[in-house]
């Protein structure tokens, strides 16, 4: 964006395709792609390797005055997370950050911690960033808000595409039941819950090829521009 600094907002369930979207979409109008659920799965890793174990709920696990987290939008389009200067990429995708991050993403404290961190990194640039309280939350007054969503089913196969082209054999049909599951936990989490803000525009991609979402994204954004 040349003239106008602007933050776009996108929020929606699992496997409604915010990311890869808001991805593109950032590489295509110039924004900078933040991604959110990186910064909670840092934390994560962080804490395991402070810890040493698996974190429990009632632990005081908001100690994050030792730590710097930082971001970095590549050209590619992948977004590369470090900590203390550690590129940690890699291991925040690792299954143990998956089985332990509904720990600290539900920590009020870390949600207060890491929204602070994402509204301090969106004040120099223009932004996209993803989640699921994105435009509820984190920024609330966001130039613009969009609700990324689709049936199950076609979440559940699309996340199945991803697994087997990084050549992971897996069941669509697990693959269904977490996403239902994940659905219900996003909606009854007690901070930073999933629900579409009343001014996003509502984008159902069941029936959309990833392209003509990405184009109906960036003609959205592009509206922006003065």
């Amino acid at each position: 964006m040349k003239n106008k600094r602007i933050i776009v907002a996108v929020d929606g369930p699992a496997g409604s395709g915010k990311s890869s979207i808001s991805k593109e979409a950032a590489k295509q109008i110039g924004l900078k792609y933040i991604d959110s659920g990186a910064v909670y799965r840092a934390i994560t890793w962080y804490l395991l390797q402070k810890y040493n174990t698996k974190l429990n709920p009632k632990e005081y696990i908001n100690d994050l005055s030792d730590i710097a987290i930082s971001q970095i939008f590549n050209i590619d389009g992948s977004c590369s997370s470090f900590i203390n200067g550690l590129d940690i990429s890699e291991e925040i995708r690792d299954i143990k950050i998956a089985d332990n991050i509904g720990v600290v993403s539900d920590n009020i404290q870390i949600r207060n911690y890491v929204n602070k961190l994402l509204r301090e990194w969106a004040l120099e640039n223009s932004i996209i960033m993803d989640g699921r309280d994105i435009g509820t939350v984190v920024f609330p007054d966001a130039d613009i808000k969009i609700y990324l969503d689709a049936s199950v089913d076609v979440r559940a196969h699309r996340r199945a595409v991803e697994y087997r082209e990084k050549g992971k054999d897996v069941d669509i049909k697990d693959i269904k039941k977490q996403i239902a599951l994940r659905d219900k936990q996003d909606l009854s989490r007690p901070f930073g819950c999933l629900k579409k803000s009343p001014d996003a525009v509502y984008i159902d991609t069941t029936k959309m090829t990833k392209n003509e979402v990405i184009q109906k994204v960036v003609n959205l954004i592009s509206k922006l521009q003065i």
